[in-house]
Order: C-alpha cells, then sequence, then structure tokens
C-alpha cells in the first residue's frame, strides 16, 4: 500500500521552501505593508479588519524584533503548512488517504492558498487556518466521532478565531448552522451547540466594542464597499470578481472543481453528509460575492476559502474513480505543473522583467503594472537617503524633515523601506477613507513641529501630485524632482518628490481632512 503520508510531509517541505524562496526574493506588496503598520500598535479592531494578523506579525518576528520581509512573512507560511497537513487529514476521513493527498496537491496548486494567503501576510493568512480547521471540527461532529461535544467547543473558538482574522468568517456558522437545521436537527439538542455560539460571540465582541468607541467606521466603510442602493450594473466588476477566481483557484484546479460538481449533480445516490455540508459552507460565500460584484468592486481572493470545501470535494471524487494503485490523475498532475510553471516564470518577472507593462505615459509612468508594488522600493529608500543627507549638507532642507503621503499607500510602503531604516517621521494626511490606520499611527507619532520641511513622496504608477490644501499647509513648496526606476535597464516608474518648506501649522493629530 502507498505510503501517502510520506508523500505529503514531503510536499509540504518543498512547498515551504519554495513560499519561503518567494518571501525572501520578493518586497512587500500594497496591501502586506500596511498590513504590516497593524503590527506596530495593537488595538481590539483595526479600520478594515479585526486584529488577529497583528498579533500573528508580532509572534513570527518576536514583538517585532526581527522586522524583514520574511520574519513578517513566516507566520502566512506556516499556516500553509499546518493548512496542507489538515487538508490531508480531512480528505482522509471523508473518503481515504488517496483522498487526502489529492487534496494535498490540488491546495498546494492553488494560487490562493499557496501564494496569497500561504505566502504573503494579508489577514486571509490566519483566517484560513482557522476556516480549515472549523471544516476538519465540523468532519469529525456531523459523523458522529469520538468527543462530540469537545469539538463543538472547540468549533465555536475556531470559528471566533477564523472571525477575528476576518469577518468573512461568519460563513461558517451560516453553512454549518443551515447543515443542522436541514439534515441534522439532533444537534439542536445539545447544549455545547449554544455554548458554541456563545464562545464565537464572546470571542469576536471587541470587533463590536472597539466599533462603538469608533463610531461603527469599519461597518460604514464596508458598507460603503460593497452596499447595493443606489449603484448600477458593472459587469466588468463581476467579470473581475468570476475570472479572477478562476485564476486564484488556478484553471485547472477550477476545471476539476466543475467535474466533480457536476458529475455529482447527475449522481442519482444522495449526497454523503459532508458533501451536503461542505456545499453549504463553500457555495453561498461563492454566490454572495458575485451578486456583490455586479454593483461593486470586490477583490478575487475574498472568496477562497469558500472553496476549500469544493476542493475537498473534488478530491474525494477523484479518489472514488480511482483504482487502488492507479497514479494521480491527469488533471490534478497538470494543476501542479501549472502552478509551478506561474511561479518559476512569473517571480524572476517581477524584479527583472526587461518590459515596461504599465503605462508609457511619463506622468503616470507604470501604472497597471502590479509587479511594481513588489519591487524597486528597497533601491529607491537608498537613494532617497542619499538625496536627504545632501540637502540636509547643503541647507535645502532643515535637519529632521519628515515625510508626508496622502494615501494609505504608498505611506505604508513609505513607512516600512524609508522611514523606518532611516530614522524618519512620516505622516499620512486625507480623509479617513483614504489614510485608514494611519489616522491611529498619527495620534501616537509626534506631530510635525512648526516650521519644519517636509517631503512629499508618490511612485508615478500611483495618484499625483499634492493637493492645493496640502501645499498651503507650508510656506513654499518646490518643483518636484525625480527618482527614475529601472528594471533590467528599462525606465518602468518614476518615484516623485516634493521639497516642502517651513510647515505652518495647522495638521490635525490624526491627520484626517474633514470631507
Amino acid at each position: 500500500m502507498m505510503n501517502f503520508r510520506r508523500k505529503v510531509f514531503l510536499l509540504i517541505f518543498l512547498s515551504t521552501l519554495l513560499r519561503c524562496c518567494i518571501a525572501i526574493f520578493l518586497e512587500f506588496g500594497n496591501d502586506e505593508v500596511y498590513y504590516w503598520t497593524y503590527a506596530l500598535h495593537l488595538q481590539w479592531n483595526y479600520f478594515d479588519h479585526p486584529p488577529m494578523l497583528a498579533l500573528l506579525i508580532r509572534l513570527t518576528t518576536l514583538n517585532l524584533h526581527w522586522q524583514n520581509e520574511f520574519f513578517i512573512r513566516s507566520g502566512s507560511i506556516i499556516c500553509a503548512g499546518l493548512n496542507t497537513w489538515l487538508v490531508f487529514l480531512i480528505g482522509s476521513r471523508i473518503k481515504d488517504e488517496r483522498a487526502g493527498w489529492y487534496a494535498t496537491l490540488l491546495y498546494t496548486s492553488s494560487i490562493y492558498c499557496s501564494i496569497i494567503a500561504g505566502t504573503f501576510i494579508l489577514p486571509d493568512s490566519p483566517q484560513l487556518l482557522f476556516w480549515v480547521f472549523s471544516i476538519y471540527l465540523m468532519t469529525a461532529i456531523i459523523n458522529g466521532q469520538p468527543n462530540k461535544n469537545r469539538n463543538l467547543l472547540l468549533l465555536g473558538i475556531s470559528i471566533g478565531l477564523c472571525i477575528m482574522s476576518k469577518v468573512h468568517g461568519i460563513f461558517l456558522w451560516v453553512g454549518f448552522g443551515s447543515y443542522i437545521l436541514f439534515f441534522q436537527r439532533d444537534l439542536l439538542k445539545t447544549p455545547y451547540l449554544y455554548i458554541a455560539i456563545i464562545l464565537t460571540a464572546i470571542i469576536i465582541s471587541p470587533i463590536f466594542f472597539w466599533n462603538l468607541q469608533n463610531h461603527f467606521i469599519t461597518y460604514s466603510f464596508h458598507n460603503n464597499r460593497i452596499g447595493f442602493f443606489g449603484k448600477r450594473l458593472d459587469a466588468d466588476n463581476f467579470f473581475q470578481q468570476f475570472f479572477g477566481s478562476i485564476f486564484y483557484n488556478n484553471p485547472v484546479n477550477f476545471i476539476l472543481y466543475i467535474i466533480a460538481l457536476i458529475s455529482m449533480a447527475r449522481s442519482k445516490i444522495n449526497l454523503p453528509s459532508y458533501a451536503r455540508l461542505y456545499l453549504l459552507l463553500g457555495l453561498p460565500l461563492i454566490i454572495v460575492l458575485l451578486i456583490m460584484s455586479l454593483f461593486n468592486e470586490t477583490l478575487p481572493h475574498w472568496s477562497g476559502p469558500a472553496y476549500i470545501s469544493i476542493m475537498l470535494l473534488t478530491a474525494a471524487y477523484f479518489s472514488a474513480k480511482q483504482h487502488a494503485d492507479a497514479k494521480t490523475p491527469p488533471g490534478i498532475r497538470i494543476a501542479v505543473i501549472l502552478f509551478f510553471v506561474i511561479v518559476v516564470i512569473g517571480l524572476p518577472a517581477v524584479k527583472w522583467l526587461p518590459v515596461q507593462l504599465g503605462s508609457k505615459e511619463q506622468r503616470i509612468l507604470g501604472k497597471g503594472d502590479v509587479t511594481l508594488d513588489m519591487n524597486g522600493w528597497e533601491e529607491f529608500s537608498e537613494k532617497f537617503d542619499s538625496l536627504y543627507k545632501a540637502d540636509e549638507k547643503i541647507g535645502l532642507m532643515k535637519p529632521h524633515a519628515f515625510i508626508i503621503s496622502d494615501y494609505w499607500f504608498p505611506a505604508a510602503h513609505l513607512d516600512y523601506y524609508v522611514a523606518k531604516p532611516w530614522q524618519l517621521q512620516i505622516v499620512a494626511i486625507g480623509k479617513l477613507v483614504d489614510i485608514h490606520h494611519f489616522a491611529w499611527l498619527n495620534k501616537l507619532r509626534p506631530a510635525p513641529v512648526k516650521g519644519s520641511d517636509a517631503y512629499f513622496i508618490y511612485p508615478s504608477n500611483y495618484y499625483g501630485p499634492p493637493r492645493t490644501a496640502l501645499k498651503n499647509y507650508f510656506r513654499q513648496v518646490d518643483d518636484s524632482l525625480l527618482i527614475p526606476q529601472l528594471r533590467s535597464g528599462i525606465h518602468v516608474r518614476d518615484f516623485v518628490i516634493y521639497r516642502m518648506h517651513e510647515y505652518r501649522g495647522g495638521i490635525g493629530g490624526d491627520g484626517v481632512e474633514s470631507e
């Protein structure tokens, strides 16, 4: 009999090694470096997400002692390794170890699972760990495994921690609750189910109380992003969500999911209990996000956790079709190969692709090239430090000049790659929906001193010059200067810098400007 466990351990080792290489090789993307700012000051909740990610970063950096890309991202990598083992255990429980092995291959070949949530440091990283662990516990509960009451309590804790990572975790209770109501009402008789719900409520209560103290800003922010009233249909957003989900799951995986679901739908036999549960865990979130995308700009990775249960059903389906000594189905092997091709081509391209992918117009040079989000910042930091020291030496800028940004990105990149290494102060100034968590960070940092100088910096692929209202905080603002970014000799982007002289005062402690 084939030793699938040994193969799973080898897969976890190799995939972890690959993720570590990516984590070391690539600079932070816009979202990642912004979420690093969460860990700078722990809160019960943040402007746009719960606090679990901040705790994870604090843990893997030893309370911010090691603050490089690898250690900040290592929590995501650890979660991905644990998830790979968990999907193997779930697949083995619902079918056999062959199904568990197929599930690990589907998981590893998923761009969302392996890279977005498994390498990059995002709220999805801890969310996915607790999502998968919750599925593991639910499977044990509905199949009558021992320790049902204990598993229910653990489930309440796990879903609570999932929601504390990202509010999408509430769909776990939606799916499990629907399954209980439709297919296993005897669980309604156990008090442990209600204790589990109470445990979830207690764990996520800080989100409510923080919002109560902050005018429910998280809810109003997300409501503006996902509301329906007064909005028109937008097919482009729908197609972005739909095709983005296909790509993030790996196009070959997505085809395998469709094959498995259609085959189960055509089957005349009753679905096993776990299949009913998994469909209720996956389809509601997928459908809700597709509907939302008709009226709002949604992001494809939001639906990522929903596909875990579809992935497990697919693994069980293909295992059932295989003979005992059969090789891994060609579709799954192709999915793994495609994943590695994408990584092998995409990884070097971020740093060395000798092509301008974005706009060639100088004013917005590089706009649309997402690879620039993870490249060029360290080099710019060195060049800016030289400029800053030269400006100070000749008296062009006063000592202790601070940095200004008017949006959460590039503010977070400037904070991590420029302000932190050179011990400079950064202030984000703008509307709350523009500067996000920096409104809270600004209050914890020294306020700009009247008469001091500042640099306003932005990359040409995002946003633009300082607004007139921002310039009015200073006596004089010089013309801009450019620091070009070259990739393999090709001019791909500019970093635009404005020298701003003699701050007049007037910037609020939180940096928030009125709407």
